[in-house]
């Protein structure tokens, strides 16, 4: 079975899974039709069923820049469709999708330059060290699986890829104060469409991400990549400060992103952009 088609058979297959456990979720201790879960609230009865299980995954965020395309917003989120607590370790199994797009709005017609949709099945292993408070290093645990990412088109415009990927996750420092988070993602890739068959050479084989900050305060997060030739990549420069109106229980982010290097875009994963944006992000 070809890489593609057996990947888009598990995404199915997870698709299935978690509509099946939102519609079909039980307490402990009751069954679906028992008089009790039949006299609760609706609203308790989504809350155990859906939002318990929902989070943010990827940073979410719409800033805007002077250069077309003008606009770049991401949402992601992920849904735990099984999960194996410990009083230390913390293992799921989870469906995660992440939709970046720009959006060239000072063009006619405001058209979407072009979209990115990353679906994936991905294991997720939290084992933090019983005390985060030296200088040292602290291992946090990784996340593992298979993701599919294609900009939705047809004809030449069509890119598509699926990669198998590790993303080991440690920091240095005291987790309450200044501390470095390291998170690199070291992928594989099981197909590529045609129309970016070379793509390895500017993407290479890895995301190389660190994030400088302090907890609720000042965030610098860099993610990098090297082609495989070691002459093309990129770099993703994000800066975030927390934004916090208790009146209104408001909880945002200023963002600032500079984007220097190749394939900002999917579409475009071949040519080199330079780009500032700035807005809000509602997760960093």
């Amino acid at each position: 079975m070809k890489p593609a088609r057996f990947f888009k058979i598990v995404t199915v297959a997870a698709a299935i899974s978690l509509c099946w456990s939102a519609g079909h979720a039980e307490g402990p201790d009751q069954a679906p039709d028992s008089p009790t879960s039949l006299g609760q609230p609706a609203l308790s009865h989504f809350q155990r069923t859906f939002v318990d299980r929902l989070s943010p995954h990827l940073p979410s965020y719409f800033i805007y820049g002077t250069k077309s395309p003008e606009v770049k917003f991401q949402f992601s989120v992920k849904y735990r469709l099984l999960s194996m607590p410990g009083p230390v370790h913390l293992h799921n199994l989870n469906v995660g999708y992440t939709q970046r797009s720009l959006w060239d709005v000072q063009a006619p017609s405001s058209p979407f330059f072009d979209t990115s949709y990353m679906p994936e099945l991905f294991w997720e292993s939290l084992a933090p060290a019983e005390s985060l408070t030296g200088s040292g290093a602290h291992w946090l645990g990784y996340h593992t699986g298979i993701q599919h990412e294609s900009n939705g088109r047809d004809g030449p415009e069509s890119r598509s890829v699926n990669t198998a990927y590790v993303r080991p996750i440690f920091n240095v420092g005291n987790m309450d104060s200044w501390n470095v988070v390291f998170a690199p993602r070291l992928f594989g890739y099981l197909s590529k469409e045609n129309d970016n068959a070379d793509i390895a050479v500017y993407r290479g084989y890895a995301e190389w991400i660190a994030i400088l900050g302090k907890n609720d305060n000042v965030s610098l997060a860099l993610i990098g990549r090297t082609g495989s030739h070691f002459d093309r990549g990129s770099l993703e420069t994000n800066l975030s400060y927390p934004i916090r109106n208790r009146r209104w229980d408001l909880a945002t982010f200023l963002y600032v992103q500079w984007f220097e290097g190749y394939g900002e875009s999917i579409l475009n994963y071949n040519r080199r952009s330079s780009i500032v944006r700035a807005g809000i992000a509602l997760v960093r």
